[in-house]
């Protein structure tokens, strides 16, 4: 029923680590759960150790790094109705079959985004908004590092979005899933353990790259006020020099630039009004600058 698909870059040891956790969790399911490994063209040993040590697992090796466009490799061959998300570093420690369940019982879901503990995220806006968020909130995404989404969501929608490479590609592929009428639901009682590699992860990465990401959602999807909207985004994305340092303005700068670079790429399809209300109010960076603004779209 479930198909686990784990994108893999340069960590071996995590990969192996996150795939036993999925068969300690075995034992507690009443259904059949799929693993599937999409090593995303690494230059250590990655396939290696898993053709040789987890030969019960699929293993799907890229000749080249295509970033969080990867995961749809994986999707693609997903032979079960559910498509469990990972990164290599990361596993659900209880709840999946909670989950399962709520799905079976609400088609209008389709995606369920997991309680993430990543002690090294906390109080970012972005990489952990579920600071915000309440138990089966409808909500505008989910951590990419643990969530559920079901197979016919990417039947009907498509996989992650090659164009933004990493960051903010959860945000993205939601704004399409609510634009086709789907749900997206936060579920609270299923922990996923986040233990956060600091591997291939740098400040600078982070902020250009979900700087220009987030410009470039607002920029593609967004229908009317997209000026306004992306001088929300680049402003917010600036606050972060507070508690980052003035580096941290440069790298922001930095996106806002790459922005510029790659929006005559980008084919306008706007979601309904709706959607993008529902986005603006609330994705952390498309809300008001100023506190007394807030409440207003």
């Amino acid at each position: 029923m479930v198909s686990a698909i784990i994108l893999a870059y340069n960590r071996s040891a995590e990969v192996l680590i996150t795939v036993r956790k999925l068969r300690e969790l075995q034992a507690e399911l009443t259904f059949d759960l799929e693993i599937i490994v999409v090593d995303n063209a690494s230059l250590d040993d990655t396939s290696k150790m898993v053709s040789e040590m987890l030969p019960e697992v699929t293993l799907i090796t890229r000749s080249e790094n295509n970033g969080i466009a990867g995961w749809n490799d994986g999707f693609a061959i997903a032979k079960y109705k559910y498509l469990l998300v990972l990164d290599d570093d990361s596993h659900i420690e209880s709840g999946l079959l909670r989950a399962v369940s709520f799905l079976e019982q609400h088609p209008e879901v389709g995606i369920i985004g997991f309680h993430v503990v990543d002690q090294h995220l906390k109080g970012d806006p972005l990489l952990h908004p579920e600071d915000a968020w309440k138990n089966l909130q409808e909500v505008v995404g989910f951590i990419g590092c643990g969530a559920i989404i079901r197979k016919e969501v990417y039947h009907t929608i498509g996989g992650f979005a090659p164009w933004l490479f990493i960051y903010t590609h959860e945000f993205e592929y939601s704004i399409r899933c609510l634009n086709a009428g789907y749900k997206i639901i936060w579920f609270e009682s299923v922990n996923v353990i986040h233990r956060a590699s600091n591997l291939n992860r740098t400040s600078k990465r982070l902020r250009m790259f979900t700087t220009r990401n987030e410009m470039a959602i607002v920029y593609k999807y967004f229908e009317s006020n997209r000026a306004k909207y992306l001088f929300r985004v680049l402003v917010n994305n600036l606050k972060f020099i507070k508690r980052e340092g003035l580096t941290t303005g440069l790298y922001v700068m930095q996106g806002a630039l790459l922005f510029f670079k790659m929006r005559k790429t980008l084919n306008y399809t706007p979601v309904s009004k709706q959607v993008q209300n529902f986005y603006a109010s609330n994705f952390w960076s498309t809300k008001p600058v100023f506190k007394w603004l807030k409440g207003k779209p």
